[in-house]
Order: structure tokens, then C-alpha cells, then sequence
């Protein structure tokens, strides 16, 4: 699907996010991800190497996604989207444990 499709198709999720390698703040990546809920629909788009431009950032954003870091290193395309699937699922199932036990 074309860059416009896959941004109208975000419109649809719950959360989008948008690794981007010039976005910076840990604190605020970490504040986006803690607010994601077990069963919530996400979307993460990885740009292609040399990553996104500016434009398409924009365009991402005016359609509800939310640009975060993965740090201070540069990643390959085929490893962004590894990361990011790695960490999503550490934060869900700690999630998940923390409400088995009603802990929060």
C-alpha cells in the first residue's frame, strides 16, 4: 500500500507509532508506550533505510500517529521494527501481569 493508504488505514488503530530516528526524549517514548493496553490496536511504521523525511512525519502525525525514539542508535530497517515489537511486548506483559494480580 502506497504511504497515503497506510495513513488512512492508521486512522483505524488505536495507537500508531512512528520510530523516527531524529524524535528524541526517552521520557516521552516511555509515557506513549505505558499508556498502551492489553488489546488495543497498534500500528508502528518503520521507514525504509535512510528513514522518513520530514514531511512524511508531518503527514503521520496529522493522522493521529506519535513519533518516538529507540534510543540513541541508528537501526536498520530490518531490526526498527524488531525493536519495537521487543519492547511493545515487554511492556504488555508486564501490563498483563500487573493486572492479573490488580496491581497498578
Amino acid at each position: 500500500m502506497s504511504f497515503q493508504e497506510a495513513m488512512n488505514y492508521a486512522k483505524e488503530l488505536d495507537v500508531v507509532l512512528v520510530p523516527y530516528e531524529l524524535q528524541e526524549g526517552m521520557k516521552a517514548t516511555e509515557a506513549v508506550i505505558s499508556k498502551i493496553e492489553p488489546g488495543q490496536s497498534v500500528g508502528i511504521f518503520i521507514g525504509p533505510e535512510g528513514g522518513f523525511d520530514e514531511s512524511e512525519i508531518e503527514q503521520a502525525e496529522e493522522a493521529g500517529a506519535v513519533p518516538i525514539t529507540l534510543g540513541k542508535r541508528i537501526l536498520r530497517t530490518e531490526t526498527a521494527g524488531l525493536t519495537t515489537l521487543s519492547i511493545l511486548m515487554y511492556h504488555l506483559e508486564c501490563r498483563e501481569q500487573l493486572d492479573d494480580k490488580n496491581i497498578r
